[in-house]
């Protein structure tokens, strides 16, 4: 064998062992992609939980994370690369301080995600206007307690009504 032949043979050895460049498709699962969450107060911070797991014989490669509303941000950083097998949390922040009422949103996860490159986490929430009473249930009770003449012990140690002071009288009804 020449010097030549046996570089030939080295490269062609060197071409076959080497890594391949691309990556095929792969499965991804999402544990509850469509979420209700339940009201919250306009202005607060809804931080939100995915993970997303790798459940294919590919590694997942993530190329773009895309939030249907500026109200939505990324608050982990999430590897670009998720092993076979392997699994990544994601945590999102939405602020209501924009929006109000009901809201409903999606984020899109793009990468070699089977069948179509894609998977989209979706939510709603009902966002509720702040009240200008911020008092609550017992501080009325106890107020109209008060005005129907109730003593501060009376007040204070009986949690019940009596048909002398009835439950219309004290809320008003």
């Amino acid at each position: 064998m020449t010097k030549r032949h046996f570089i030939l043979l080295l490269i062609l050895v060197a071409l076959l062992a080497s890594c391949r460049m691309s990556v095929g498709p792969t499965n991804v699962r999402v544990k509850d992609p469509t979420r209700h969450y339940l009201p919250v107060l306009c202005g607060t911070q809804l931080k939100m939980l995915w993970k997303l797991y790798n459940d294919g014989p590919e590694p997942l490669v993530i190329e773009d994370i895309q939030p249907a509303c500026s109200a939505i941000t990324l608050q982990t950083t999430v590897a670009k690369v998720i092993p076979e097998g392997d699994s990544v949390v994601m945590v999102f922040n939405f602020d209501t301080q924009s929006n109000l009422n009901y809201a409903q949103h999606s984020i899109r996860i793009f990468g070699n995600i089977e069948p179509e490159g894609e998977v989209e986490l979706s939510f709603d929430v009902h966002i509720v206007p702040p009240s200008v009473d911020q008092s609550d249930y017992e501080e009325k009770y106890f107020h109209r307690l008060n005005l129907a003449g109730a003593t501060d012990a009376e007040t204070h140690t009986h949690l019940y009504f009596t048909d002398s002071v009835s439950a219309d009288q004290i809320l008003g009804y």
